[in-house]
Formats: C-alpha cells, sequence, structure tokens
C-alpha cells in the first residue's frame, strides 16, 4: 500500500511496458478485499471505497498522474459494485474512461446524484450496469442516458449468484475483450 497525501491505494503495474497497456481502477468495499488484487498485463488500481468517496479529488489526480506515466490515458476502465459503484461511475465520468461497469451501483448518496453529470455534450465512458434490484435510481440514471444518447448497457443479474472476486474477474474478462476489438 502507498499513502500519497491522505490517499491509501495499491498500484499494481502491469509486468511488461509497452505501449498499450490499459489502466483499471477497481473500487472495493472493505469486506472484499480486493487491495492486493492482481490480473495479467494490465496496470491496476485499487482503493477502497470509503477512502475514495472521501478523497474524489486525490483519487481523480492519482489515476491522472498513473495514466500518463504508464502512457494508457486513452485507455482507462473503472470498477465498483454497491456504493462503490457510486465512486466508479462518478470517477469514470471526471477521467473521461472508456467504460465503467457497477453492479448494483448507488446512483444518488446523500444529496448527491450522479445523473446530474450527464449532458448530451460531453463525453462519457460507457457503462455496464448490472441492475439486481430493479433500482429506481439506476432506473432513473437508465432513461437520462437514454434522453442523451449516452452509450449504456444495462444486465438484470441474480443477486443470489454474486461472487465479488468471481464477478471481477468476469468483468476484466470483458473489458480485455473489449480492448482487443477497439
Amino acid at each position: 500500500m502507498k499513502y500519497d497525501k491522505k490517499l491509501l491505494y495499491n498500484f499494481t503495474p502491469a509486468a511488461f511496458i509497452s505501449n498499450f497497456v490499459p489502466l483499471v481502477v477497481i473500487l472495493y468495499e472493505e469486506e472484499l478485499e480486493l487491495r492486493n488484487f492482481e490480473y495479467k498485463m494490465w496496470n491496476i488500481i485499487t482503493v477502497q471505497e470509503s477512502v475514495a468517496n472521501n478523497n474524489q479529488e486525490l483519487l481523480q489526480n492519482l489515476i491522472e498522474d498513473i495514466a500518463e506515466e504508464y502512457e494508457c490515458e486513452e485507455h482507462i476502465y473503472l470498477y465498483g459494485s454497491g456504493i462503490s459503484g457510486y465512486g466508479a461511475v462518478l470517477q469514470g465520468v471526471l477521467c473521461k474512461a472508456n467504460a465503467v461497469y457497477a453492479y448494483n451501483p448507488k446512483i444518488k448518496l446523500l444529496e448527491n446524484d450522479l445523473t446530474h453529470l450527464l449532458n448530451p455534450i460531453d463525453t462519457f465512458p460507457i457503462f455496464y450496469l448490472c441492475n439486481s434490484q430493479n433500482s429506481p435510481e439506476v432506473n432513473g440514471f437508465v432513461e437520462v442516458c437514454k434522453k442523451y444518447e449516452i452509450k449504456l448497457n444495462l444486465e438484470h443479474c441474480p443477486e443470489s449468484e454474486y461472487d465479488a472476486m468471481k464477478n471481477l474477474k468476469e468483468v476484466l474478462d470483458f473489458f480485455e475483450r473489449m480492448v482487443s476489438q477497439v
């Protein structure tokens, strides 16, 4: 773990340096213990959700710095689940990520509703949302994305089958296939 201006995170660089190694930012809830997660040949940042939400600007700076240093500014992906999904969507918009995958994301925290970030003018990541709870907040976010023609894929995933590590590996396999098609 590194300590950088009050932001506790883990960064695992890809084993090989090349011109095309994407950056994946994984926001996780404390009980999932994804701190030391590694995945094939990708640059991986892991940040605990409570740390990320309390240090949004520092996280944004961290993503920008690592993306620039490792020359992956054009290939940034985010993942989060539940409350971490809120942070993944928020940071994905702020850093102009390629894609965000959020499992049962919270779209509204206290007074902050992520739909206010959406508009018909800016560029947005492709949102992949899995909504097992048929949340009105997620459905509202989907409607705003449709209204502004923002790319979005919505799945209805059975919650009883959710396994955080298995789900994350499947999402990263999906991102890898997506990158290989570019």
